[in-house]
């Protein structure tokens, strides 16, 4: 089950697989939002994406500051 799926799992980062489907999904509805001719639905639709690759950048580095401080925590206590 994915992370747009199951939204009760506690996890740090998304499911990498649900961040590809939603990013292909993005896509192809910015390219047929441009051969409709409708600038403000593919405008709206790259903001949505850059949010998405901006929130899952963001969850990959916070995961890895926690991994870090989780490795100084554990040398400290030893």
């Amino acid at each position: 089950m994915s992370a747009i799926e199951n939204t009760s799992r506690d996890s740090s980062v998304s499911d990498p697989t649900a961040v590809e489907s939603l990013t292909l999904l993005f896509d192809y509805a910015i390219a047929e939002g441009a051969e409709l001719h409708l600038p403000v639905v593919v405008l709206l639709l790259k903001m949505a994406k850059l949010e998405l690759a901006k929130s899952t950048r963001r969850e990959v580095h916070l995961s890895s500051v926690t991994r870090s401080t989780h490795a100084v925590e554990e040398r400290i206590s030893s």
